[in-house]
């Protein structure tokens, strides 16, 4: 018998003792909220934290196993369960984090070598969906599904409760070093013992209680004053049968944007986060039509250095305010952004659950606090290579891992937790947007729209920076009168005599079209009814097109969200020669530019989600948590 294998048989002894072993822990003002959700719906996946990957070259399921289960033992938060335990004398109870001394991890290995493509990635969505109990535990979740020889899909999936993104990183950074120890046979060169999260939960209430504490409840209660009423955003068309889900859209920043980000902060002593989250607050604005902008961003809580290592939620959203009431330019907007991040970051500290308790602001059934729109920007240190494989989009590349090749497996992230969520993802010298949305709120084609409109916006600020926020072009503009018209006026049929039409054939004018296309998408290939958005365009490209095109309109001026709604080179070659019928309604990316959209009086919600928030009242006497 080898060595590894009396350090195996010794593990495995040592965990059987430890299972009956349990130490009881108050919860840290980030874990309360959501188990509160989690008690008022059981059945959500909204938290569930997930990475996916196509581990190949070899990939070893049991070694990969015994990789996890050292990992549990190493980290008490995955050894974590919740509930209520007794106080006192009589019946008195309170909501606790029970950390086990061994808990054994769910896990199993699936044969999806005649599995199709969709059928795999249904599988581990639906997977990934499955919801966690809090009670019984365990918290951590992990599938392999064997694709071929040596290589599988893996998923790893936690609850929020006990994960957040950096966690993320640290997970994978010492699950590398622990898997390539089990493949060795060996053991693992990694530091013997982790803060517990414990420790955090009594550093945040001794932190609270003092002199930076109070500075920080000082400040947030100025910084929030006055009304905090939720927005409004602008109503769409949506699917009655998606009320209760999220959705997300994954987009790269072209490169050229992303290099202005970098140009743009280092020219002006910030950073990218705080130029992307200034073209974040001008969209809400937009969108919103208020001009004090309420923002929430999630700030990593790791103030304590001892506590780099935990596995845990720390995050603690911050509410960033952003006054755009002087139209001042956006090089002057930055300086302010920038201000008010270093602010916040200098009072991160100070829980958001107990400042909305604090403030007490008006709550509207299921809609978040102060705040419905929410910017991130992750930039993972601890372990960079996440970066691409959790957005695993299609310009993320393969990353070297353990010996083995981790390809990026597309994971569609469906929470609803808020209305609107842009996360920026740094990969390297590559950007990549994640919008998540509520589709109770905002329909898909709507959340295309507003990345379009957010690209937009960030081309015209990096382009002049000097320039008003108030008047940095969107190719879709919100009315908040009550309409926006982008469809051609409908005429009398006397009005029609007044302008000559254009008498070139239309085959003239698509020709032009073609050519134009030809020249920004760089393709040959271009028929009359291909759609410019599904042979890659965007809207920084749709802007040359405009340029290209804009004096070939002979009657009326051809305008930017013209290009959105006339998204085939026929539908835009009769706009350019003014023949298209009065009421016709073009199909494609620009269908919903020429609907008329109204401001919401509220944002459509379901009857379980009312529900919801009836049953939070009754549990709690009708206070806000």
């Amino acid at each position: 018998m080898t060595d590894y294998d009396i350090r195996k048989r010794l593990e495995a002894a040592l965990r059987s003792r430890a299972g009956q072993a349990r130490t009881d822990h108050q919860l840290s003002y980030a874990q309360r909220p959501l188990l509160m959700l989690h008690r008022m719906d059981p059945d959500s996946a909204s938290y569930n934290v997930a990475f996916t990957a196509r581990f190949t070259d070899g990939f070893d399921p049991a070694a990969f196993h015994r990789a996890i289960q050292s990992l549990v033992g190493r980290h008490a938060g995955l050894r974590t369960t919740f509930g209520r335990i007794r106080t006192g004398g009589g019946d008195d109870t309170a909501l606790r984090q029970t950390v086990h001394g061994w808990l054994e991890p769910d896990f199993a290995e699936l044969d999806a070598r005649q599995w199709s493509e969709q059928q795999l990635k249904d599988v581990v969505r639906s997977a990934h969906r499955e919801p966690f109990d809090l009670v019984a535990g365990p918290l951590i979740r992990v599938r392999t599904y064997a694709v071929a020889e040596g290589e599988a899909v893996v998923l790893l999936a936690l609850h929020h409760v006990v994960c957040d993104f950096w966690s993320l990183g640290v997970i994978l950074a010492e699950l590398e070093q622990l898997y390539l120890a089990e493949v060795e046979r060996r053991p693992a060169q990694l530091p013997g013992r982790n803060a517990p999260y414990s420790d955090f939960v009594t550093y945040q209430r001794e932190l609270i209680a003092g002199e930076k504490g109070s500075a920080a409840r000082s400040y947030w209660h100025a910084q929030l004053s006055g009304r905090l009423e939720p927005v409004q955003w602008p109503s769409c068309e949506l699917d009655p049968a998606d009320a209760d889900e999220g959705g997300s859209l994954v987009f790269p920043v072209p490169i050229e944007l992303a290099r202005g980000v970098l140009a743009l902060a280092k020219e002006e002593g910030t950073t990218p986060y705080v130029v992307l989250l200034t073209v974040f607050q001008v969209l809400v604005s937009r969108y919103t039509g208020q001009l004090d902008v309420l923002v929430g961003t999630p700030m990593a809580g790791r103030t304590d250095p001892v506590l780099a290592e935990c596995v845990g939620n720390f995050v603690n959203p911050v509410v960033l305010r952003a006054d755009l009431s002087d139209s001042a330019s956006f090089r002057a907007q930055l300086e302010r952004t920038r201000r008010t991040v270093v602010a916040a970051l200098e009072h991160q500290d100070y829980p958001f659950e107990l400042l909305v308790s604090e403030l007490a602001p008006r709550r509207v059934d299921d809609r978040n606090p102060i705040f419905q729109a929410m910017f991130s920007y992750q930039q993972p240190s601890r372990y960079p290579a996440l970066a691409g494989l959790y957005v695993a989009d299609e310009g993320a590349a393969p990353v070297a891992w353990a010996g083995l090749t981790a390809v990026p497996f597309r994971l569609d992230q469906q929470d609803d937790q808020l209305e609107l969520v842009l996360e920026v993802v740094q990969d390297g010298d590559r950007l990549v947007g994640v919008l998540k949305f509520r589709k109770s709120v905002f329909s898909a084609q709507a959340a295309r729209q507003a990345i379009e409109n957010y690209l937009a916006l960030l081309q015209a600020a990096l382009a002049e920076p000097g320039r008003s926020v108030t008047e940095l072009p969107m190719p879709l503009d919100i009315d908040h009168g009550g309409t926006r018209r982008t469809e051609p006026v409908h005429r009398g049929a006397g009005a029609a005599s007044q302008s000559e039409p254009d008498r070139a054939a239309p085959e003239v004018h698509e020709r032009r079209v073609a050519a134009a296309w030809q020249q920004v998408l760089g393709r040959e290939d271009i028929g009359p009814h291909d759609n410019f958005f599904d042979l890659g365009g965007n809207s920084m490209l749709l802007m040359q097109v405009h340029e290209m095109l804009a004096g070939e309109a002979v009657e009326r001026p051809l305008n930017m969200p013209d290009l959105f709604r006339y998204p085939t080179v026929a539908q835009l070659a009769r706009r350019l020669g003014q023949t298209a019928s009065v009421g016709e309604v073009p199909t494609g990316h620009g269908r919903a530019a020429g609907r008329r959209v109204q401001m919401a009086d509220g944002t459509a919600r379901s009857a379980r989600l009312r529900a919801r928030e009836r049953q939070r009242r009754d549990s709690n006497g009708g206070k806000d948590a």
